[in-house]
């Protein structure tokens, strides 16, 4: 039986250093509902910077309807035949029912301070985001594809605060897993 995980959190929480790790240590296959649009940019030839990222979404789900990408999503993981599944940044609530359709899942929050993920996205500078001020931070969390994850996070499985080091907080993940798989 397959194993579900699901990933929520805010930006530089920490979502794709346990997404790696559940990859790296337990041979999970990753997946991410922003592969489909970074899969539509490249097609574009446009870069996959955070706010192109959100409008193309935003734009799909309103012309073609809210389970536009969860669907073709669905399709994706019922396709996939590893035995541990993350589903890494799950966004609005259509997202979870989707992880919530696989039995075994679990949902798990990853979140930190403002500033402290911050601080991560100016050092990864991931999606343009080297350049960007602590004021365009916060105003990028409550762009819409940012409205429910801390509600999401809320009803989660586990939740996992990663404000010490990346160590501690792969120390956490084992634990949940270790949990999951016994």
């Amino acid at each position: 039986m397959k194993l579900v995980i699901g990933l929520v959190g805010e930006i530089g929480g920490g979502k794709t250093a346990v997404s790696n790790h559940l990859r790296d240590r337990y041979s999970a296959s990753q997946h991410r509902f922003s592969q489909i649009l970074m899969d539509i940019l490249d097609r574009l030839h446009l870069p996959h910077d955070r706010e192109l990222l959100q409008n193309l979404g935003h734009s799909l789900r309103e012309s073609l309807g809210d389970d536009v990408i969860v669907k073709a999503f669905e399709q994706d993981l019922k396709n996939e035949a590893s035995d541990i599944v993350i589903i890494d940044g799950i966004r609005y609530w259509n997202e979870v029912e989707l992880l919530r359709k696989f039995k075994p899942s679990v949902l798990i929050y990853v979140t930190a301070p403002a500033d402290v993920r911050y601080g991560r996205c100016k050092a990864r500078g991931e999606k343009g985001e080297s350049a960007i001020t602590f004021e365009e931070f916060t105003q990028n969390e409550n762009r819409e594809t940012e409205r429910y994850v801390a509600e999401i996070g809320g009803k989660a499985d586990f939740k996992l605060e990663n404000t010490g080091s990346l160590e501690e907080l792969l120390r956490k993940v084992d634990e949940i897993m270790n949990q999951q798989l016994s």
